[in-house]
């Protein structure tokens, strides 16, 4: 089953394992989305020394094979970058945007018109983004959690919406029960582009989230 929550009438809490015992609480989870946004937020701004906002309005939680039917872009080109996050517990994670929003993304921070931009100029602040978004994300997760996680390096992959993701989903249904899928925005003064962030937290992760939020809370 898949669910979706908009930030203003989300649920306490989901099951995130079929023994009913042990749930993730949705209000950290939304909580962990707005502060890797806001660090994001701060590192774009940065690097194209203009105000960026990345927001994360609305979370969906998933199992992993269910992914590809939250969105119906099944052969909508993407561009995907992947990262593996390793250490105390694993976490891997995607951001995906269709490849004209790329485009835009790639414009922004390149701050070269859309029209001028050249294909290696792309790539690079794509994979720069990724390391940007996936980074803050990785920074929130881990000061929560007090776990060390060290990304790899990211991987960039073109490709139609459901042959990307299938390549990666079959090893997720493997050592991942739940996929927490973020809609992004990213906006400046004149322009603005949506992206999809997937986590796939690892069971090791999962238990230490649950564990995390129990201390939280009380």
């Amino acid at each position: 089953m898949t669910q979706t929550i908009n930030e203003s009438e989300y649920p306490k809490r989901i099951q995130d394992t079929n023994n009913g015992e042990n749930q993730l609480d949705i209000e950290i989870l939304i909580e962990l989305g707005n502060i890797g946004a806001g660090k994001a937020t701060t590192a774009l701004s940065e690097v194209v020394n203009e105000k960026i906002q990345v927001e994360v309005p609305r979370l969906h939680i998933s199992p992993p094979h269910l992914v590809p039917k939250i969105f119906e872009k099944h052969d909508d080109i993407m561009a995907v970058i992947y990262m593996q996050l390793r250490g105390e517990a694993d976490c891997d994670i995607l951001l995906l945007f269709e490849v004209e929003e790329a485009k835009k993304i790639a414009a922004m921070m390149a701050m070269v018109p859309l029209e001028e931009l050249d294909p290696e100029t792309e790539t690079s602040a794509i994979e720069e983004l990724g390391n940007i978004m996936i980074g803050g994300f990785l920074s929130a997760i881990a000061d929560f959690t007090d776990t060390n996680m060290v990304p790899r390096p990211p991987q960039l992959v073109k490709g139609s919406f459901d042959a990307v993701l299938d390549t990666f989903l079959v090893k997720q249904a493997l050592t991942s029960e739940v996929a927490l899928v973020f809609d992004g925005s990213f906006r400046r003064s004149s322009s603005e582009a949506k992206g999809i962030i997937v986590v796939f937290p690892s069971v090791e992760l999962q238990k230490i989230l649950i564990n995390k939020s129990r201390e939280w809370l009380t």
